[in-house]
C-alpha cells in the first residue's frame, strides 16, 4: 500500500524494492506525478490499472480522474485498465466516458453473503427523522452494529445529533472532517468500541470497518441501495437492511404509491470529461509532470493560450513549461474530489474542517449554524477573496434551539448553447451557464421541527459567488386556465408561482431517474418568462444535468404523476408534491394547480421555444 498514510520507512522500501502490485488512489497519483517524486518514476513500468468501485467516480471527481488517466498515458508505457463495480447499470458506456477508451464487459456475477432481511418504511403521522432515530434505537438495543446513511452532510450530522440525545452511541463519518478523525471513527467501529456510524456516501466505498449487522439508509436508487446494504452480512451472518422514505419528499411519496417502480429505476454513472475548470487545472498539472510538446492537448488550445497569457506557461522551443512555483501554489488548493475553491473552517485559530465553493457559501455564510462531527457551530466571519476562503466559527451550547438553511438569490446567464432538441414540442437547450449565487439571509428551523418553512432572518450585507457550470433551459407553457380563474392583479404572481413549482417537481421527480443526481443540481424559475433553468451545482459542471437532458421526457412524466397523485388541497402544494427541502426561497410562492396545468399542456403537445441561438454560438443572455 502506498498512499498519504504510508510511513516514510515503508515508502523507501517500496521505492527501493518495487513490488509487483501497488495499492494506491488517484489522489496519490495526482500528487506524485506533478511533483516528479521517486514514486512517480515507478509508474513508467505499470502494465495494468485495476480500478475498484468505479461507480464512485461520477461528477467532478470523475472529471479529475479522466485527466489523471490522460496524464498517466503521457508518462507511462501503454497499460490496460480493468474496472469493477457492483452497482452501475451502464458500465461499458460510463467507463468509456470516464477513461476515454473503449471497454468490454467481461463478467457479471452475484456475490455470496448471509441472508438479508430488507424493508422499505414510510413515516406516516411522524417525521422521517423521528422514524430513523427510533429504528436506530431499536437496532442498538439488540446489539446490532449499524451504519446509517444520509445523502447530505447536514442529514448525517442531524441524525447523529438526535441519536445521541436519545442515548445511542453514534459518531459521524463524512467528507469535510479531517482524515485523522475519520480514521479514528473507522478504527473504533472495527474494534467494537462504537456501535453506530452516521455517514454520508464516504462509507459506501470498500473501507474495511469490520462486521456490520444492519444498514439504515435514506432514499437512494436501488443500485446505490444494493451497494450500501452490501456492507452488511459480509461475515456470513444474517443482516437487516432498511430504506427509510421521507415524509416531506415528492419522490418518497411517489414510491409509497408506486413501490414496484423503485426496483426499476436503475441508475447510470455520469461524468463530464469536458469540465473547463478541471481541464485547466489538470492541463497545468500535466505540464508539471513533464513539459507539453507541440501537438499535445490540441483540443485544449484555448486553455493553453489562457495559461500562456497569464504567464503560467512559457514557450521554450517546441515545448511549454510552467512557472513551477506559481503552478504549485495554484494546484495546492485543488482537491481532485471537487473543483470549486476551498473554504477552511477554523475554531480558535485551528482548522477543524473544510468545504468547497459554492456549497461553502450556502452552509458557512455569516450567522449560519454548521454541524461538524456531531457538534454545532455558528459562523461568525466568512471571507472569500481571490480563490481563498475562511469561515471562523464559534461553538454553540447544546441547548441552542436552531439550525439554519440559506435564503438565496440565483441569477443565470447563458454563455453558450451546446445542444438543442424537441421533447414533445418543448424545445430544450443544454448550455454553458454563469450562475451568480447570493445569500441574502437564512431561515431558522427549531431543533426537533422538520417543517419546510421557518423563521426568516435577513443579512445586513449579502454574500455572493459567481461560477461557470452547465445546465438545461426550457420555456414552460403558460398556465392559462389557472390565470383566467384568478384576479387580474394576481396573474403575474400565479404565473411565477406555477413556474417555481414546476421547477421543483421536475428536479425532485427526476431524482431517481438520474441516479439520485438531484442533490447535485440547482434550479431557477425566471420570473413570469416561463424560462426554467436546471444547472449542475459544481463549478464547471458535473454531468448530472446532461443525464437529465437525455431523460427529460421521463422526468416530465414522473412530475405529472407526482402532482396528480398527491391528495393535498393547498394552493401552494405540500412537501409531498411541490416543496423542496433544497429551496433557497423557503418554499414560498408555489402554485400546485398551475404547475399541474403546465405538465398537462406539455403532454397535450403545446409548443414552446427558448428563443436561444443555434448550438455552438457564444452568446450572453
Amino acid at each position: 500500500i502506498f498512499d498519504g498514510d504510508t510511513p516514510s520507512s515503508e515508502r523507501q522500501r517500496i521505492i527501493s524494492n518495487p513490488p509487483d502490485i501497488v495499492i494506491t488512489n488517484f489522489d496519490t497519483l495526482h500528487y506524485h506525478m506533478m511533483h516528479r517524486t521517486k514514486f512517480s518514476r515507478l509508474l513508467n513500468n505499470i502494465e495494468h490499472i485495476v480500478v475498484d468501485e468505479v461507480h464512485v467516480y461520477t461528477g467532478t471527481f470523475g472529471s479529475n480522474v479522466h485527466f489523471i488517466i490522460k496524464r498517466l498515458k503521457r508518462v507511462c508505457r501503454d497499460f490496460q485498465i480493468v474496472a469493477a463495480s457492483a452497482t452501475i447499470s451502464n458500465p461499458s458506456e460510463f467507463c468509456k466516458s470516464l477513461f476515454g477508451i473503449d471497454f468490454s464487459l467481461i463478467m457479471e456475477e452475484k456475490g455470496k453473503r448471509g441472508k438479508m432481511h430488507f424493508a422499505i418504511i414510510f413515516p406516516s403521522l411522524r417525521t422521517h427523522r423521528s422514524l430513523v432515530i427510533d429504528v436506530l434505537k431499536s437496532l442498538a438495543s439488540y446489539g446490532y452494529r449499524t451504519l446509517v446513511f444520509s445523502s447530505s452532510h447536514l442529514g448525517a450530522e442531524l441524525t447523529a445529533f438526535y441519536a445521541k440525545r436519545n442515548g445511542v452511541d453514534v459518531s459521524v463519518h463524512r467528507a469535510g472532517l479531517l482524515p485523522s478523525y475519520r480514521k479514528k471513527i473507522e478504527k473504533e467501529f472495527k474494534l467494537g468500541l462504537l456501535k453506530a456510524i452516521s455517514s454520508t456516501p464516504t462509507l459506501e466505498l470498500g473501507i474495511d470497518i469490520g462486521s456490520v449487522d444492519s444498514v439504515l439508509s435514506d432514499l437512494v436508487t436501488i443500485t446505490r441501495m444494493i451497494h450500501r446494504i452490501g456492507r452488511a452480512g459480509r461475515r456470513g451472518q444474517e443482516s437487516i437492511a432498511i430504506l427509510a422514505l421521507r415524509d416531506n419528499d415528492p419522490i418518497s411519496q411517489y414510491y409509497k404509491n408506486n413501490p414496484k417502480d423503485y426496483f426499476d429505476d436503475v441508475d447510470q454513472g455520469y461524468v463530464d470529461p469536458s469540465n473547463p475548470v478541471i481541464a485547466e487545472l489538470q492541463v497545468l498539472a500535466s505540464s508539471m509532470d513533464k513539459p507539453i510538446r507541440k501537438g499535445e492537448f490540441i483540443n485544449f488550445n484555448e486553455i493553453l493560450s489562457k495559461l500562456k497569457s497569464k504567464k503560467i506557461l512559457f514557450e521554450k522551443g517546441d515545448k511549454l513549461i510552467p512557472d513551477y512555483s506559481m503552478a504549485r501554489r495554484i494546484l495546492e488548493k485543488h482537491d481532485i474530489r471537487g473543483c470549486g475553491e476551498t473554504v477552511s473552517i477554523t475554531f480558535n485559530g485551528k482548522k477543524i474542517g473544510e468545504r468547497s465553493m459554492p456549497q461553502a457559501l450556502s452552509e458557512l455564510h455569516p450567522e449560519a449554524v454548521y454541524f461538524l462531527a456531531g457538534s454545532r457551530y455558528k459562523s461568525i466571519d466568512f471571507k472569500f477573496e481571490k480563490g481563498i476562503g475562511e469561515a471562523k466559527v464559534e461553538h454553540l451550547p447544546i441547548n441552542y434551539p436552531y439550525y439554519t438553511r440559506p435564503l438565496m438569490e440565483d441569477r443565470p446567464s447563458i454563455l453558450r448553447i451546446l445542444d438543442k432538441k424537441l421533447i414533445m414540442n418543448i424545445e430544450i437547450a443544454y448550455c454553458e451557464l454563469l450562475i451568480e449565487k447570493k445569500v441574502i439571509g437564512y431561515v431558522n428551523f427549531e431543533i426537533g421541527s422538520e417543517g419546510v418553512k421557518g423563521q426568516k432572518v435577513f443579512l445586513e450585507e449579502p454574500v455572493g459567488y459567481k461560477f461557470k457550470t452547465k445546465g438545461i433551459v426550457f420555456r414552460a407553457p403558460i398556465p392559462n386556465e389557472i390565470l383566467n380563474k384568478t384576479f387580474k392583479e394576481r396573474i403575474g404572481d400565479i404565473a411565477c408561482s406555477s413556474y417555481h413549482a414546476a421547477e421543483h417537481v421536475t428536479i425532485e421527480g427526476t431524482n431517481m431517474i438520474t441516479g439520485g443526481a438531484a442533490q447535485d443540481m440547482g434550479g431557477i424559475a425566471l420570473g413570469s418568462s416561463g424560462l426554467i433553468f436546471i444547472y449542475d451545482g459544481s463549478v464547471g459542471g458535473n454531468g448530472a444535468t446532461r443525464l437529465l437532458y437525455d431523460k427529460i421526457d421521463s422526468a416530465f412524466k414522473r412530475a405529472l404523476k407526482i402532482l396528480k397523485e398527491c391528495p393535498c388541497k393547498s394552493e401552494s402544494g405540500c412537501p409531498r408534491c411541490t416543496y423542496s427541502y433544497r429551496c433557497g426561497n423557503n418554499n414560498e410562492y408555489l402554485h400546485k394547480l398551475g404547475a399541474l396545468e403546465i405538465f398537462h399542456r406539455i403532454f397535450s403537445g403545446e409548443a414552446t421555444q427558448t428563443g436561444l441561438p443555434i448550438p455552438g454560438e457564444r452568446t450572453m443572455v
